[in-house]
């Protein structure tokens, strides 16, 4: 098992990194699901990057298989996937609907007090400069999904999107706290796991949604791409996880929006509002206090 509540400035590292893959398929999936316009797009546009990300991560298991696998490496994963199958699809769902100033921080923040309230109770403690590096990661999240502007109570109280906002949250805490639960020494094979086990839900969802779980052209060119930039950052998510701290790993993850913000004002044309400029000034902060503790 790995020493839980330690990490190193690699763990950071990675984890930083899938937050930048992260960032850009929650991008890409938000765009595929707007410009399919179809019934159940969210769905399929979750099952092709699951499908594409096993291949991709498989493929790095036959590069760099790992040193030994025990039962916990199977089960922990396999639980994690189950969380992540029945969310994925409503993140991707979540930016598409929007408003995107509601539903970005709501999950961001949800996600990363999940296992900052859980880790004391299974061992995962933080330091003194962590705490700080949590709390710049939560004033980063809440700038820079905001939209330009901070999200007001009467927009939270009426928006359709903050119970989903909450349940992609909690889900993605947990699959974090989940796959912490593994060892190191697995390699890739919980980040195949999760993916495979969401192969095996995530068809079963669409029958019961009477979804059609062949992907439309839309969806397969951005599921592909998709697929790609998530099965990369499954690879190194999970890698930061086995290695760290869930809640200094599901922090730095959650600074996922800056880099979706970014793309879509250096590749879109958006506009960045000053208060996103001064969360992305939080988020580097954030993840230099991580560094500093590792």
């Amino acid at each position: 098992m790995p020493v839980i509540g330690q990490h190193s400035s690699v763990t950071v590292l990675l984890a930083a990194m899938s937050a930048a893959f992260f960032g850009v398929g929650d991008l890409l999936g938000g765009i595929a699901i707007r410009r399919s316009g179809r019934p159940g797009a969210a769905i399929a546009v979750a099952m092709t990057a699951t499908a594409v990300g096993a291949v991709v991560v498989g493929l790095v298991l036959v590069v760099r298989p790992p040193e030994a696998v025990s039962m916990s490496d199977v089960m922990w994963p396999v639980m994690a996937g189950l969380l992540m199958a029945a969310t994925r699809p409503l993140l991707y769902l979540g930016m598409a609907r929007g408003p995107v100033a509601v539903f970005a921080p709501g999950y961001g923040l949800t996600m990363i007090a999940v296992p900052a309230l859980v880790g004391p109770f299974i061992g995962q403690h933080l330091t003194g400069i962590e705490v700080v590096g949590v709390l710049l990661a939560v004033l980063a999240v809440l700038l820079l999904s905001g939209e330009g502007r901070l999200p007001r109570i009467g927009d939270i109280v009426r928006s359709r999107v903050v119970g989903m906002a909450l349940a992609v949250g909690c889900s993605i805490g947990m699959a974090g706290i989940l796959l912490t639960q593994a060892d190191p020494s697995a390699g890739e094979v919980p980040a195949l796991l999760v993916l495979l086990t969401g192969l095996v839900v995530l068809p079963v969802f669409a029958r019961t949604r009477s979804v059609s779980m062949w992907p439309d052209p839309v969806v397969r060119r951005f599921g592909l791409v998709l697929g790609f930039t998530s099965g990369t950052a499954f690879v190194l998510s999970t890698a930061a996880y086995l290695r760290g701290s869930a809640a200094v790993v599901t922090a730095l993850i959650a600074l996922c929006p800056g880099v979706s913000v970014g793309i879509a004002w250096r590749f879109l044309g958006e506009k960045v509002a000053p208060l996103q400029v001064l969360g992305g000034v939080f988020g580097v902060a954030a993840v230099v206090a991580f560094a500093l503790g590792a």
